[in-house]
């Protein structure tokens, strides 16, 4: 089946947008709350995983180029891959604009300029915000928000770290906008949504090749050291002044649901990537209660158990609000877990394409082989 799938868009919900609450601000205007404060995360590989250190990659092609590593050596995901996988889930789940949607393809070959709504393009407007731009920040011209989210490094506990054997990985294919069935809606109206990438088993081993694939005579594959299952990293999240939604919606792209997992990472269409995120502590600090001299510290902590019962409480109606239920029912079918074991992903060839796949769509996938 081919390896990734569209998350649909309500395009009858617009974004939301107004002007954001900024960083230095104890107060909001209105009666809502603001919250601020830290959530800390645990991350755990569920498949091999690999994050490329441009630092690290060997000029000898016989040395596989190895995982990210900081100043110290020790292996880390980067906070800005991290920031921007919770804020593509946090732009899905919350009805944000479309950030990164670049209509032109294939040098200009294909345009889906049209099949997206102005109301859904990305914001321009520093006083007119969507929920994902208020609180991840933006930069458009002459539109600059810094946002209110801080995505730290997840650095590698030294005790629970694992390699997985060196692999020449399978060559990835360019994405193909010209096959419209997948792209567009059944009524080539609009867009199909946002793409996300299905799980593998962690029972198989990522999709590899015996060695290197030339195309005009240049690799068209890479040969790499991904960590392997169970390898954990922990990670701290800093937040200022989030409104309600903001918040909810950051605890939800962070922590999903209990059935699904997240993707991150090279490789994600080979079966690498596949990431279980655990919260284990929510810090909140009310700055106003803290300056308003009447001795309260302003700051509430919760751990363990209680960090998810929190987190529940503070996303179940955003979700029944906010999130339009076809997206949430999109996300949980592409990144359910455990996956289906009887679907063997991968790309469908390109006579499949060129031949029978003329109008097909990706469901019809299914039981390619």
């Amino acid at each position: 089946m081919n390896p990734y799938d569209f998350v649909r868009i309500d395009w009858s919900k617009p974004p939301e947008r107004h002007k954001p609450i900024w960083h230095h601000r104890l107060f909001n205007q209105t009666a809502e709350p603001l919250y601020s404060g830290q959530l800390e995360l645990d991350i755990y590989l569920e498949t091999p995983c690999f994050i490329a250190d441009p630092n690290q990659t060997s000029a000898d092609p016989t040395k596989p180029s190895r995982f990210y590593s900081n100043a110290r050596g020790a292996y880390t995901i980067p906070g800005s891959s991290l920031k921007g996988l919770f804020r593509s889930v946090a732009e899905t789940l919350g009805n944000g604009c479309l950030t990164l949607f670049d209509s032109s393809y294939e040098n200009h070959k294909v345009d889906y300029y049209r099949n997206v709504p102005a109301t859904f393009q990305k914001c321009k407007d520093i006083n007119a915000l969507c929920l994902t731009c208020r609180s991840f920040g933006t930069l458009n011209r002459n539109t600059i928000f810094l946002g209110k989210i801080n995505v730290n490094d997840a650095e590698v506990n030294p005790d629970r770290v694992y390699e997985y054997p060196s692999m020449y990985t399978k060559p990835l294919m360019t994405p193909r906008p010209h096959h419209d069935s997948f792209y567009l809606d059944e009524k080539k109206q609009y867009i199909a949504g946002r793409k996300f990438f299905f799980h593998h088993s962690p029972n198989l081993e990522p999709l590899s090749a015996p060695g290197y694939t030339y195309m005009a005579g240049k690799p068209s594959n890479r040969y790499i050291l991904p960590l392997d299952r169970d390898t954990q990293f922990h990670c701290r999240i800093d937040f200022t002044n989030l409104e309600r939604n903001e918040f909810a919606a950051l605890l939800l792209a962070t922590t999903l649901e209990e059935n699904m997992r997240h993707k991150i990472g090279y490789g994600k269409p080979l079966g690498l990537g596949s990431v279980q995120i655990i919260p284990t502590k929510l810090t909140l600090i009310d700055y106003a209660a803290r300056y308003s001299g009447q001795g309260k510290s302003g700051k509430t902590v919760k751990e363990g158990d209680d960090t998810w019962y929190a987190i529940d409480d503070y996303t179940e109606n955003f979700k029944q609000i906010v999130v339009p239920p076809s997206t949430l029912d999109d996300l949980r079918y592409i990144w359910s877990w455990p996956p289906d074991e009887t679907v063997n992903y991968a790309y469908p060839s390109k006579d499949w394409f060129n031949r029978e796949g003329r109008g097909k769509r990706i469901e019809d996938t299914r039981n390619l082989r």
